[in-house]
């Protein structure tokens, strides 16, 4: 019989973890905030119906996000 030694596991502490996803979602709004710069502009003759639709799916979905942001900071309050 194989005498098998395994190391003593440390806690994994989450600071590292969030601090990591937190730094991931500021570059993400980074990001959004430059492709946002980016869009067609309300006076381009090109404008069309798909483009506003497009700007309000985008709008949905950065509510959601934002309420999702809300509840998390309200569950730590």
């Amino acid at each position: 019989m194989t005498n098998v030694q395994t190391l003593n596991a440390r806690p994994v502490e989450p600071a590292a973890a969030y601090d990591n996803a937190h730094q991931i979602a500021r570059d993400l709004l980074q990001h959004i905030e430059l492709q946002l710069d980016r869009m067609i502009r309300p006076d381009n003759k090109t404008l069309r119906w798909t483009h506003v639709r497009a700007l309000n799916l985008v709008n949905a979905q950065l509510s959601e996000v934002a309420a999702l942001v809300a509840e998390t900071n309200n569950a730590r309050n």
